[in-house]
Protein backbone atom coordinates (compact mmCIF):
# COMPACT_ATOMS: atom_id res chain seq x y z
CA UNK A 1 0.00 0.00 0.00
CA UNK A 2 2.85 2.41 0.75
CA UNK A 3 4.30 1.85 -2.73
CA UNK A 4 0.88 2.41 -4.27
CA UNK A 5 0.45 5.70 -2.36
CA UNK A 6 3.98 6.74 -3.35
CA UNK A 7 3.18 6.08 -7.02
CA UNK A 8 -0.06 8.03 -6.64
CA UNK A 9 1.83 11.05 -5.30
CA UNK A 10 4.34 10.83 -8.17
CA UNK A 11 1.46 10.81 -10.65
CA UNK A 12 0.02 13.92 -8.97
CA UNK A 13 3.35 15.73 -9.32
CA UNK A 14 3.62 14.70 -12.99
CA UNK A 15 0.26 16.34 -13.74
CA UNK A 16 1.71 19.70 -12.69
CA UNK A 17 5.02 19.17 -14.46
CA UNK A 18 3.85 17.66 -17.73
CA UNK A 19 5.29 19.40 -20.75
CA UNK A 20 2.69 18.53 -23.36
CA UNK A 21 -1.07 18.07 -23.39
CA UNK A 22 -0.56 14.36 -24.15
CA UNK A 23 1.77 13.92 -21.14
CA UNK A 24 -0.73 15.78 -18.96
CA UNK A 25 -3.60 13.55 -20.13
CA UNK A 26 -1.55 10.40 -19.44
CA UNK A 27 -0.61 11.66 -15.96
CA UNK A 28 -4.25 12.55 -15.18
CA UNK A 29 -5.37 9.10 -16.31
CA UNK A 30 -2.80 7.44 -14.05
CA UNK A 31 -3.72 9.69 -11.14
CA UNK A 32 -7.46 9.12 -11.56
CA UNK A 33 -7.09 5.37 -12.02
CA UNK A 34 -5.02 5.03 -8.87
CA UNK A 35 -7.43 7.20 -6.88
CA UNK A 36 -10.32 5.03 -8.10
CA UNK A 37 -8.52 1.83 -7.08
CA UNK A 38 -7.69 3.33 -3.68
CA UNK A 39 -11.32 4.28 -3.08
CA UNK A 40 -12.52 0.82 -4.12
CA UNK A 41 -9.99 -0.92 -1.86
CA UNK A 42 -10.95 1.25 1.13
CA UNK A 43 -14.68 0.69 0.50
CA UNK A 44 -14.17 -3.09 0.14
CA UNK A 45 -12.32 -3.15 3.46
CA UNK A 46 -14.94 -1.06 5.27
CA UNK A 47 -12.69 1.98 5.60
CA UNK A 48 -13.68 5.62 5.29
CA UNK A 49 -12.74 7.49 2.13
CA UNK A 50 -12.64 10.83 3.94
CA UNK A 51 -9.37 12.66 3.36
CA UNK A 52 -8.14 10.14 0.78
CA UNK A 53 -7.54 10.78 -2.94
CA UNK A 54 -10.60 10.67 -5.17
CA UNK A 55 -10.95 10.13 -8.87
CA UNK A 56 -11.77 13.63 -10.08
CA UNK A 57 -11.97 12.81 -13.77
CA UNK A 58 -15.26 13.33 -15.55
CA UNK A 59 -17.48 10.36 -16.51
CA UNK A 60 -16.04 10.20 -20.04
CA UNK A 61 -12.50 9.93 -18.69
CA UNK A 62 -12.97 7.17 -16.08
CA UNK A 63 -11.41 3.74 -16.51
CA UNK A 64 -13.71 1.19 -18.16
Amino acid sequence: MNKFLFDHQLAAMKVDRSGTAEERKDAIDLLGGRAKRLAEWRRTNGLSGQGWPRDERGPAEEDG
